[in-house]
């Protein structure tokens, strides 16, 4: 079944609205990667003089791109901590503990800027999609273009931050004799981000499809295409113009 160009731009309105509230959803949460990690927690010692007592406590904390959080499971009455990630030159949020998970976070803030970055292209490619299709002119086009440029960047920002993560879980697991100390997972957050890199994509082919389905006549695309004149065979721009109807540029 042949989808019609009003299909097409409705489909075009509903991904890329998609696109963009998933994008803003992934970036804006603190669910990107949740870790638990056991640590040495100092206790007072029972009469003076004796040494201190060291007891294992284990650690929950999810962290996002913009805030890390962290709770005791030992001590599940104690609020919640957490703390702004700081993106300071040289300045530093907890970053300098020894906790794995800090390390992890502060590693991963080199691929932060590539997500919002995509959700900025994606926000500007819904533009030019909203005004290419109320216009129905080369700004379809446009707007399928940066949703390209936005999948790009976010698959590029992804893989940034898998590598941060699995760079110090190796360096941990190589430097540590202890194991079962520590554990991670991706969150919802990171696998929303996916699903807008899917969204992307997909409004990128509606786009692309739904400015070959309005201009399928080189005569309708020499319009908004310069030069496109010169490099089409006058014959055959003849014939097609003297015939019944016009050669189409795709079938």
């Amino acid at each position: 079944m042949e989808c019609s160009t009003y299909r097409l731009t409705f489909c075009s309105f509903a991904i890329a609205s998609a696109s963009v509230a998933v994008l803003s959803l992934a970036v804006s949460t603190d669910s990107w990667l949740h870790t638990r990690e056991k640590l040495p927690i100092p206790t007072l010692p029972s009469t003076e003089g004796s040494p201190m007592q060291m007891n294992d406590s284990w650690i929950r904390v999810w962290a996002g791109m913009w805030r890390v959080c962290m709770e005791m499971e030992d001590f599940p009455d104690l609020s919640k901590t957490c703390m702004e990630i700081s993106y300071e030159a040289g300045g530093s949020r907890g970053e300098n503990m020894t906790m794995t998970s800090i390390t992890i976070v502060a590693s991963a803030r080199k691929s932060v800027a590539l997500p919002v970055m995509a959700l900025i292209v994606s926000l500007i490619g819904t533009i030019f999609t909203f005004w290419g299709n109320v216009r129905r002119d080369v700004r379809t086009l446009v707007g399928a273009i940066c949703y390209v440029l936005a999948g790009l960047a976010l698959a590029v920002g992804m893989i940034l931050y898998i590598s941060a993560v699995n760079d110090e879980v190796g360096y941990r697991t190589s430097t540590m004799q202890e194991e079962g100390g520590f554990s991670y997972a991706y969150g919802w957050s990171f696998f929303t981000a996916g699903v807008g890199f899917l969204a992307s994509e997909m409004a990128a082919v509606v786009g692309v499809t739904l400015f070959l389905k309005r201009y399928e006549k080189i005569e309708e695309m020499m319009r908004i295409i310069p030069g496109l004149e010169e490099k089409v065979d006058p014959e055959f721009l003849y014939h097609g113009r003297c015939g019944v109807q016009n050669p189409a540029v795709i079938s």
